[in-house]
């Protein structure tokens, strides 16, 4: 079978081996039934979705697979623009507090962790900053990082493109231990951020594996396959842990592109599994796990047993973000700048809002009102980063580089 990649990207691998990336990876059937991304299909509107305030903070990462993701604390959001800067931003008004510019592009989401505040910028640098932006020390690592890094008490742990998970001392950024997952050749760009889960520090890896490493020693404790390289050509065995893991009361929730959904204990004993191939980590909510699809489907299921509840295929082709729970709707992104709500019952369409900017007005002489509207030409309007849940609203980070707060309200009196 022939396979058709968008977006793709190639890069050198131990000087020999091409690795190529890309976020959207299908066969010409897939092609051929897909025919283009799905229309948007009317619906019942039961969510009024408005825009608090947006305020463009960069350039944003444009066609770059890069999701940088907000953070926030208290009533302060600290985001980071691929163009290499860090903004701390009111929550309520969308004020900037403050801002720190790096050299280089940031390519992976803010953490915090007390006072400190975690970045990594494209030449492989990770920085700890305090949270009024001053730079405590830089780090050194292996190879690019564009996954958001963990944080406990003593250790920052930091996966790399290049398959390392490295653990460095908070005090001071010294590498305590760095664990090394062998890579195949092809792999998709990106990469799941650590989580931690009791004495452990776990992660999924390009090679199909979710591995539970020792906190202290960086040892592999164990390790869960959930996708096995099958067929003929590169592309086709392909597999990788893309998506973050969801931690529910001491169980792990992992994807896998070309793999598997499973729920996992902490002990590294599975529970349940399904066929799925995705990019995203999951999503939690009246007792179902939810996942976007390599196809652009958003499926349920049963929390408990894995059993399937639903699917919502009206979305397919529309290269959709990762699904987030927000005020009992389902809410997930795509790639023309909308917003859909869908209802956690049945997958259906219960609100919409569409967030790319107005065309931009041009005042140009001797020219009609007409012709003084142009479109935002050559702008990625969509949005890959994933949506953040506050106490204010739902953040949205664009890939033009604008931030929006958003709200929603239920104007219907059944339950989602």
């Amino acid at each position: 079978m022939k396979y058709t990649l968008k977006h793709l990207t190639c890069g050198l691998l131990l000087a020999s081996l091409v690795a190529c990336s890309s976020q959207e990876l299908k066969s010409e059937d897939d092609q051929q039934s897909l025919s283009g991304p799905a229309d948007l299909q009317s619906f019942e509107s039961r969510f009024d979705v408005d825009v608090v305030w947006r305020e463009r903070i960069g350039n944003g990462a444009g066609r770059k697979n890069i999701r940088l993701i907000p953070t926030v604390e208290e009533d302060v959001v600290y985001a980071a623009d691929y163009s290499g800067t860090l903004f701390a931003i009111a929550l309520q008004d969308g004020d900037q507090l403050w801002s720190t510019d790096f050299d280089q592009p940031i390519t992976s989401g803010v953490v915090i962790r007390g006072n400190d505040l975690y970045v990594a910028t494209q030449d492989g640098i990770l920085h700890s900053l305090n949270k009024s932006g001053e730079l405590q020390w830089s780090q050194p690592l292996s190879s690019e990082s564009i996954a958001p890094v963990a944080v406990d008490a003593d250790q920052v742990y930091v996966r790399t493109v290049d398959g390392h998970l490295t653990a460095f001392a908070r005090a001071d950024g010294k590498q305590n231990w760095t664990y090394e997952a062998s890579l195949p050749v092809l792999t998709v760009h990106g990469t799941a951020a650590p989580v931690l889960v009791n004495e452990f520090v776990v992660s999924g890896f390009a090679n199909g594996k979710l591995f539970a490493l020792d906190r202290e020693l960086g040892i592999p404790r164990w390790d869960v396959r959930l996708a096995i390289p099958e067929g003929r050509s590169e592309l086709e065995r392909l597999v990788d842990l893309d998506g973050t893991p969801l931690l529910d009361n001491d169980v792990i929730y992992a994807t896998a592109y070309h793999g598997k959904l499973a729920a996992i204990a902490a002990n590294g004993k599975p529970m349940w599994d399904n066929e799925l191939s995705s990019y995203f980590g999951p999503a939690k909510g009246l007792g179902n796990i939810y996942v976007v699809s390599d196809e652009d489907h958003i499926e349920a299921y049963d929390q408990i047993n894995g059993a399937a509840v639903w699917a919502a295929e009206d979305y397919a082709g529309r290269y959709l973000g990762a699904p987030v729970v927000y005020n009992n709707a389902l809410a997930v992104t795509d790639y023309e700048g909308y917003l859909h709500l869908l209802s956690q019952v049945d997958g259906s369409t219960v609100g919409r809002i569409a967030l790319r900017p107005k065309p931009l007005h041009i005042t140009y002489p001797n020219q009609s009102e007409v012709n003084n509207w142009r479109p935002l030409r050559g702008k990625d309007f969509g949005i890959r980063s994933r949506l953040v849940p506050t106490s204010q609203g739902l953040l949205a980070y664009t890939n033009a580089g604008e931030l929006i707060l958003l709200t929603t309200q239920n104007t219907d009196t059944s339950t989602q």
